[in-house]
């Protein structure tokens, strides 16, 4: 009976020991770093995260959107990035808190972060108790930014779909019609004589119904076409490019830079079979209906030819079709269908014979974002223009700034805000603006 109680305290001390242990792990990986509530203080990952903002509401197109509440002066008046609508701001209106984090402070004492996963960390410079930022670089890998993308290793970095998909900033959103009639829809057939046509039950939406086929032996493509506007105080100017704006950024005076790195969406449905036409500046891709196939084409030279599940027709399907760090990715429901490395494709394009030039059936829209239709039926719902995160050469804050490259040591990451006009980090040059293993603190989920 005495072997027995010793044996039952030995296994009680050992439960006892072992609840303690599970209390400890429990308060240092959970209650101090996914429960205790962590608020963004600075705008640096915005559009990713926030901090102290204010909510606008736009009134003309009903677009919300966030702008910083943290500068001064106050912004006494408010562009949406939408429609352009310039409207006073109400200094007065309550401060929205920054976002609200869950910090996961395991995983990284198991493994280091992922490139362009966001992580917390211990700021030396400047000086804060936690700094958010996205990894880009990785220990002994030699990092530059310049042209608005970033180098590794000689070599430019390249996002796969999920990841530019989810740091993608909105430039127009047609969903959000502007209801001032000095304000054009920024979608609209290049022709009047087009058989393109407004749906009049939706926003922004356009039927395409094809002339009989008696008229349409030789048809062209028959385009919907992008305006960009560039929008200053209330101004509106038809431009060819898009530029890395930002919404967030209300009060900041600076240089806007040229992005090729563009996002085009819509909701689609077609019948027959014809062709369907998307263009993203040089780039279009060719969808054959009938057939299954896409080619892609750039300044009218073939790059790259593809099957494709045209078997959809008749859904209305979410197609997406992306030019991002040199890559073009055609994209359904959020599966990549088709993409293409665009820096290998001209190389093996070079070595080969040219393509045979596009014939008169071909035109191209001579916009900078276009849908086309050739002998089909087909209708285009609630197109959404978005684009890349551009790097910027400078900085607000940063005198001395990192030109060149960096090569990181073996506990060393390079990271980047999203919001790169106002970011303070890794291209500062300086020792503090990289960051070490030991000063990780935990992986990041937003909890608004």
């Amino acid at each position: 009976m005495r072997g027995s109680s010793g044996s039952r305290i030995v296994v009680l001390t050992l439960c006892g020991f072992l609840v303690v242990l599970l209390l400890l792990c429990i308060n240092q990986f959970v209650l101090q770093g996914l429960i205790m509530p962590i608020r963004v203080i600075g705008g640096s990952m915005a559009e990713r995260f926030y901090g102290p903002h204010y909510a606008v509401c736009c009134n003309d197109c009903r677009f919300t959107f966030a702008i910083d509440a943290t500068t001064i002066p106050k912004p006494r008046f408010v562009d949406c990035p939408n429609c352009g609508s310039h409207q006073p701001h109400n200094p007065l209106q309550p401060v929205v808190a920054g976002d609200r984090l869950l910090i996961d402070c395991m995983s990284f004492q198991l493994r280091d972060p992922d490139r362009w996963e966001t992580i917390l960390f211990q700021s030396i410079d400047p000086a804060l108790d936690h700094c958010l930022k996205r990894v880009v670089g990785l220990p002994d890998e030699t990092l530059a930014v310049a042209g608005g993308d970033i180098w590794v290793n000689g070599k430019r970095l390249k996002k796969d779909f999920a990841t530019a998909d989810a740091m993608a900033i909105t430039v127009h959103d047609a969903r959000f019609a502007a209801q001032h009639a000095g304000i054009a829809q920024r979608w609209r057939p290049k022709h009047q004589a087009s058989q393109w046509q407004r749906m009049p039950q939706s926003t922004c939406g356009f039927k395409h119904v094809p002339r009989p086929p008696s008229e349409d032996q030789t048809a062209l493509v028959d385009w919907i076409v992008y305006d960009h506007v560039d929008l200053h105080r209330g101004q509106y100017r038809v431009v060819d490019r898009v530029t890395d704006n930002y919404a967030y950024n209300q009060t900041l005076s600076r240089k806007l830079y040229k992005t090729d790195d563009l996002l085009l969406a819509a909701k689609i449905q077609w019948h027959g079979k014809g062709r369907l036409f998307f263009e993203l500046g040089s780039l279009r891709l060719e969808l054959d209906c009938g057939q299954a196939t896409g080619k892609l084409r750039e300044a009218g030279q073939g790059l790259a030819e593809f099957f494709w599940p045209a078997r959809q027709a008749g859904s209305v399907i979410r197609v997406e079709v992306a030019s991002v760090d040199q890559q073009f990715f055609f994209v359904i429901n959020k599966e990549v269908i088709f993409s293409c490395d665009l820096e290998v494709a001209r190389i093996d394009r070079a070595v080969h014979a040219a393509d045979e030039a596009l014939g008169d059936n071909h035109t191209r829209s001579d916009r900078l974002l276009a849908i086309g239709a050739q002998s089909l039926h087909a209708t285009i719902e609630h197109p959404l223009v978005r684009r890349d995160v551009y790097y910027t050469p400078e900085v607000r804050g940063i005198v001395n700034r990192r030109t060149g490259e960096y090569h990181l040591a073996a506990d060393e990451f390079f990271v980047l805000g999203d919001n790169s006009p106002i970011s303070l980090d890794s291209r500062q040059n300086t020792d503090a603006a990289i960051v070490r293993r030991g000063e990780l603190l935990g992986r990041v989920w937003r909890w608004r």
